[in-house]
């Protein structure tokens, strides 16, 4: 049987070894984060390496690309080899220990484990993808504080249900939101996550837009918007 994977426009990611698959999350972080030529950029938890192959696609930008677990983090270094994309870097490290390591990025991205009261599933990896078991809110933020130089970035992506969570955290360890997208499956629907920038500066009221993934009930009647974000990537736009 064949191993299973996603194609892309300009890469292949296998994800056969990652709790988290290839999804809509980190199809959205991968190509809302802002990133620029030249930046230094921090993927946490990379898993397959999707978001960091998005973001070397999107900018000639230097990436590391940390992952707790093993098996994941030897398949994201195989779609890394696979890819046209020579400056990205993965590394099997905790992010406590990253934090610890003097390095400074300009950008910092994450999809975190996010859901803090849920049970967790049996399956590891997938455990240590999607719950609040190794890594919560508070010392994700404690950690990207460390590792984002004055003027950098942080872009994540979490549930609505976890908003005051993710939000007390930011605001103990010193973060401001700039950009906030408030993400539905389609209109009518209510909300389904968030994507925010911080970043150290606090610039008052931060920018809010909504991003709809449909615009009706039929399947796969995707939003202009969501079409423009993600036309690069997606063999179908």
């Amino acid at each position: 049987m064949a191993e299973p994977f996603f194609q892309f426009k300009r890469f292949r990611v296998y994800h056969s070894a990652c709790g988290f698959k290839v999804g809509t999350d980190g199809v959205l972080l991968g190509a809302w984060a802002k990133v620029s030529d030249g930046n230094s950029v921090l993927d946490i938890g990379t898993g397959s390496g999707l978001i960091a192959l998005m973001l070397a696609q999107r900018a000639k930008a230097c990436i590391d690309a940390i992952e707790l677990h093993p098996c994941a983090a030897k398949q994201a270094e195989q779609n890394v080899a696979r890819s046209p994309f020579g400056d990205v870097h993965v590394y099997n490290h905790s992010l406590a220990v990253w934090a610890d390591s003097g390095k400074k990025y300009d950008v910092v991205v994450c999809n975190p484990p996010f859901f803090s009261n849920a049970q967790p599933p049996k399956d590891d990896a997938l455990a240590l993808a999607k719950h609040t078991i190794t890594l919560t809110p508070m010392e994700l933020f404690g950690h990207v504080k460390k590792l984002m130089l004055p003027t950098g970035l942080f872009c994540t992506i979490f549930p609505k249900t976890e908003y005051e969570l993710f939000c007390q955290a930011a605001k103990t360890n010193g973060f401001f939101p700039e950009n906030v997208v408030d993400v539905y499956p389609m209109p009518n629907y209510p909300e389904i996550r968030l994507m925010v920038q911080f970043s150290f500066t606090d610039n008052g009221k931060p920018k809010r837009e909504a991003l709809y993934i449909e615009q009706s009930d039929t399947r796969h009647d995707y939003s202009e918007e969501y079409k423009a974000l993600t036309k690069d990537f997606f063999l179908r736009f």
